[in-house]
């Protein structure tokens, strides 16, 4: 009888030990260092395509329309957080409404962008599934584009802590993915490898009802092709 044990050793080679021989397998790759060296790498380009005050119809816009319909609910000395914030459109959209804004993201240099595009916010390199906020800090937090570079097993984790730094009555405005994709690599996205994850449509939307959120809305926003799913979601009172 032949035994064969596999051991996955985090940020190493697979080992595998197959009948007294040892193989060595293709490197398990960490999406964390994946997705923040990618950034890194393409943010020039990204800063291109996704400019700072683009409109909608271009592909990295800042979703005004979307971004318009939650700034209706707000009062005007709401706190907002931005999640993945890149080099800062939408920290600028709600900067030019005299919003008080702090951001977020797990690349240097799109966060040197976002300070040199955005000086009236501030700007913090964080990884969303570790935020450092206390509970009951935001008015509103958005998530554009961002959710979907984290393994999906992380995504419940990521709204909880949503949830909890958010005030009562606080909004949520987040993109996710529309496909079931469990773990994926693009190795030329915009000129770097990069990593996604998702659920599909009704999964997501469970996720965020069993967090604790009000769905508002939801709308599917992009071509057919490359579409992403927009939520507006509210937490209760208490």
């Amino acid at each position: 009888m032949q035994l064969e044990i596999t051991y996955f050793i985090k940020g190493q080679d697979i080992i595998k030990h197959h009948h007294q021989r040892v193989i060595m397998v293709k490197k398990m790759k960490n999406p964390k260092e994946i997705v923040e060296s990618g950034y890194d790498k393409i943010y020039k380009t990204y800063h291109k395509q996704r400019r700072v005050g683009s409109i909608d119809t271009t592909k990295f816009s800042t979703n005004k329309k979307e971004l318009n319909d939650l700034v209706r609910l707000l009062s005007k000395n709401s706190k907002i957080l931005d999640v993945g914030c890149g080099n800062g459109p939408v920290a600028k959209f709600f900067t030019d409404k005299n919003f008080d804004v702090v951001g977020i993201d797990i690349s240097r240099n799109m966060l040197k962008l976002a300070r040199k595009n955005v000086p009236k916010a501030k700007f913090y390199k964080m990884d969303m599934t570790r935020i450092r906020f206390a509970s009951n800090s935001f008015d509103v937090i958005t998530c554009f584009y961002a959710v979907i570079h984290v393994p999906r097993r992380y995504h419940s984790k990521i709204l909880n802590k949503f949830y909890k730094i958010l005030k009562p009555n606080g909004y949520l405005l987040i993109s996710v993915g529309m496909k079931d994709t469990k773990s994926w690599i693009e190795e030329n996205w915009l000129g770097a490898e990069m990593y996604f994850s998702g659920f599909d449509k009704e999964t997501n939307l469970k996720l965020i009802e069993k967090t604790g959120f009000k769905i508002i809305w939801s709308r599917a926003v992009g071509p057919e092709s490359d579409r992403f799913l927009f939520v507006l979601a509210q937490k209760s009172k208490s």
